[in-house]
């Protein structure tokens, strides 16, 4: 292949990836650097204070929150995520359940190592380690995209770990979407090319958006830049691998299964194979969710969750479901919310009426 012809090849591979992972990007022009960034790497600060660990030798950072007596969530975000994914639960949360986000091994601010091999197990022995860390018996697990894989796993090796389950837009089946022709060529290259360091795959002007963005951008040009794309590009194959149906079928916990109706990276179908495996489990489709809807919508999504803790109807969460309208205004800052008030508040305004 002549060298102008793999270049456009390349583009247009890493254009596909770029609109799998986040829909409308502002373009992935620009040349790709492959070589180490020499600044320093100084990332802002989260939103509260984070905390580090030492997991299977790793240095892995999290947040706390909550009353310590409570029940306890524990949130699992996808590859090139980080735990500010979980930023609406975090905060809705956290008055009512103990609530424990982190950054899985290679992501946000816990550790790189080019030694270790960034795979599934990986993920699970990390999270296995941390709740043992942090001496948690028994916790509600959510897990989102190849969080969801880790969760779904984890649920199904550890039943006595796990109170309830949920699984929102979970690799682990066949199905790839967008991404199935691009996992056998997968590059560092490719996913800088795709504006992974750019920060442009978390739309939106309001502040949250802006503080992910602030947070990915951090990397670009400094000398994290390149180990962080390699552990995506290494871990990106692994996050597809299928969850064998015995393991799903072996999973104990009340599961809710939660798919965005627009996700371009997990088609909806594969919320399917879920509902056909998992023993006792409820479904829900978050409208114009996207892959993310925790962050897409996470008035919708935060109802669900919050009602089937409580095993409530999980019907009346569709009154917060977004328009287009209403998702255009919310990124562009006119109307970041909350409306979701929580299922203790909308109680007690009916009880003083």
């Amino acid at each position: 292949m002549a060298a102008a012809d793999h270049a456009r090849s390349s583009a247009l591979l890493a254009a596909t990836l770029g609109l799998a992972l986040a829909g409308p990007l502002a373009g992935c022009g620009g040349m790709v650097k492959t070589v180490p960034g020499s600044a320093a790497w100084t990332p802002p600060d989260y939103w509260a204070d984070e905390q580090f660990v030492e997991v299977h030798d790793q240095r892995i950072c999290y947040l706390d929150a909550g009353p310590r007596d409570a029940e306890t969530l524990v949130f699992v975000h996808g590859w090139s995520g980080n735990l500010q994914n979980w930023w609406d639960q975090f905060e809705h949360f956290a008055d009512r359940y103990r609530v424990i986000v982190f950054d899985a091994p290679g992501h946000g601010k816990s550790e790189r190592k080019s030694e270790l091999r960034y795979d599934m197990q990986l993920y699970l022995n990390v999270l296995e380690g941390l709740l043992d860390e942090l001496e948690l018996e028994r916790v509600h697990l959510v897990g989102n995209s190849a969080g969801g894989w880790v969760a779904a796993s984890f649920a199904a090796m550890h039943p006595q770990r796990v109170d309830r389950l949920v699984l929102s837009d979970a690799t682990g089946t066949r199905h790839v979407g967008m991404l199935g022709a691009l996992l056998p060529v997968m590059s560092p290259g490719m996913l800088q090319r795709a504006d992974l360091t750019s920060g442009e795959h978390y739309p939106g002007v309001d502040p949250k958006s802006q503080a992910r963005q602030a947070f990915v951008v951090s990397f670009e040009g400094t000398v994290e830049e390149v180990p962080y794309l390699e552990v995506l590009a290494e871990l990106l194959p692994h996050s597809y691998t299928r969850i064998p149906e015995l393991r799903l079928r072996a999973i104990e916990a009340p599961t809710l299964i939660v798919w965005g109706d627009d996700d371009p990276v997990v088609p909806i179908k594969a919320m399917r194979t879920f509902e056909r495996t998992i023993a006792d489990d409820r479904s829900y489709v978050v409208h114009l969710g996207g892959h993310t809807p925790q962050m897409s919508s996470p008035d919708e999504f935060n109802c669900a969750l919050e009602s089937f803790l409580h095993d409530q109807p999980l019907e009346p969460c569709k009154q917060y479901a977004l328009t287009l309208e209403s998702r255009q205004a919310r990124l562009a800052g006119r109307d970041a919310g909350p409306r979701f008030e929580g299922l203790t508040s909308q109680l007690s305004k009916q009880l003083h009426h």
